[in-house]
């Protein structure tokens, strides 16, 4: 997104994409359209009702105030800019909706939230009270009406390094010097979340990380002391990169009242400071000293182990060689024996081949005269059972003889008959042609 989109902005730091820009936030009460307690609504599903109240535009901010009643339900909110504030309230104001998994009908009234700011009055008549009717220039730095107080500033955004955010006084000076010249400035923290948006709020603060941090500007003459606090009023802070979508930080401005930046404080926090950069510095050579000790003793550990294991493995190489060296003589007394032991077999082989020579002259004899025996009994069987399929064959061709001999037996008779049956049809055959020819005649 270009910074061209929002000509309101006022540039602060242009490389860590720092704006100000008008503040657009509202306040929005939720309550019941009959005035009942609002014991069995959801405040988040409310919440989720009211983003959706707010398209096509959206809240950059939304959360709910401590209420001290069940009778409403108090929200602050945050836009972008005004324009999309002014148009969200006209399109919310005085809806209705039924509140879900009730029969509840809430109304919706919103309205910008106006905001506490010191006036010129206010700070002229503080500093004149303290100060008398002494000038401004006749009172000490820090005393007077010099110092603005910015709180709740988003300590990333100010930090050279995101691992370790710290504000730079730097930052805080190139910024802030768009009013007028600053004297000093300082700073202390804040762990506790302001209305940061969502990209700078996180869970830092459970860390001990601080997550915002309250600026103090000393300026050097009440001119750039007035036109800071004129500038500032009504305004939010605003980071923006090309490209990437904007994110917003309310910030509170005071005038400092506490003598914060007076000199006598300013030393003793100083003072104070260094006191304790000496003694985390000290904390750190004795823990430094505490891990050397502790990395020196793991040290002595491991070559002490180290030593251990090459001890043992020169052991175990001596051991290991003189197994090598009973090895061999155990094998040249095995290839003795392995010498004798193949002689005797090759002896029992001898022995065994003659005898089985022996016992396969034998076998080879008696299976000889089995098979003999064998074949004359097969001859025997094949003799007796030729002759009987030759007496079978004999049977059989009497049997055709004789039914070849009745066949034809038969086969006379069969004409004969048929002669007959001839003879006697041929005769009708006549007698009836002798009475159609007899008929014939008659009827001419």
């Amino acid at each position: 997104m270009d910074i061209a989109r929002f000509p309101d902005c006022v540039k602060l730091l242009d490389h860590l994409g720092l704006y100000l820009r008008d503040h657009a936030k509202v306040r929005i009460l939720v309550i019941s359209e009959t005035g009942e307690p609002l014991v069995d609504v959801n405040s988040w599903e409310v919440m989720e009702k009211l983003h959706k109240l707010a398209e096509p535009e959206r809240f950059t901010h939304l959360r709910l105030q401590k209420s001290p009643a069940l009778e409403f339900l108090l929200f602050e909110g945050q836009f972008q800019d005004r324009e999309i504030m002014s148009y969200v309230i006209r399109q919310m104001n005085n809806t209705k909706f039924k509140a879900q998994g009730s029969n509840v009908v809430l109304t919706v009234k919103i309205k910008e939230d106006g905001y506490e700011y010191p006036t010129v009055e206010e700070w002229e008549t503080y500093f004149k009270t303290i100060n008398g009717k002494k000038q401004w220039q006749e009172c000490s730095p820090g005393e007077r009406s010099d110092t603005v107080i910015i709180k709740n500033l988003p300590t990333k955004w100010f930090s050279l390094d995101s691992n370790n955010p710290k504000p730079c006084e730097r930052f805080l000076k190139d910024a802030l010097a768009l009013f007028g010249q600053i004297r000093k400035v300082d700073y202390e923290d804040c762990v506790e979340d302001g209305e940061v948006s969502d990209d700078v709020t996180s869970l830092g603060n459970q860390f001990g990380i601080p997550v915002t941090f309250n600026a103090y500007i000393q300026y050097q003459n009440y001119a750039s002391f007035k036109a800071a606090m004129g500038g500032l009023k009504g305004k939010q802070l605003m980071r923006l990169f090309p490209g990437q979508k904007p994110t917003f930080s309310p910030f509170v401005v005071d005038y400092d009242r506490a003598g914060f930046m007076a000199d006598r404080t300013h030393k003793i926090r100083k003072a104070e400071r260094e006191r304790l950069a000496e003694e985390a510095k000290r904390k750190h050579e004795a823990y430094m000293k505490q891990q050397n000790e502790l990395m020196k003793k793991q040290l002595e550990k491991r070559q002490k182990k180290k030593r251990k294991l090459e001890e043992k493995k020169i052991e175990e190489d001596k051991r290991q060689k003189d197994n090598t060296t009973e090895k061999k003589s155990q094998n040249k007394n095995n290839e003795g024996e392995m010498k004798e032991v193949e002689t005797l077999e090759d002896e029992c082989k001898q022995v065994a081949a003659q005898l089985l020579k022996g016992v396969l002259l034998k076998v080879a004899t008696m299976e000889r005269e089995r098979l003999m025996e064998q074949r004359q009994d097969v001859m025997k069987r094949y003799s007796e059972e030729k002759k009987r399929q030759e007496d079978e064959i004999k049977m059989v061709q009497e049997d055709q003889a004789k039914s070849a001999e009745a066949m034809k037996v038969r086969e006379k008779e069969l004409r004969e008959k048929l002669m007959k049956k001839f003879k006697q049809f041929e005769e009708k055959k006549q007698k009836t042609q002798d009475k159609i020819q007899k008929k014939k005649h008659i009827i001419i």
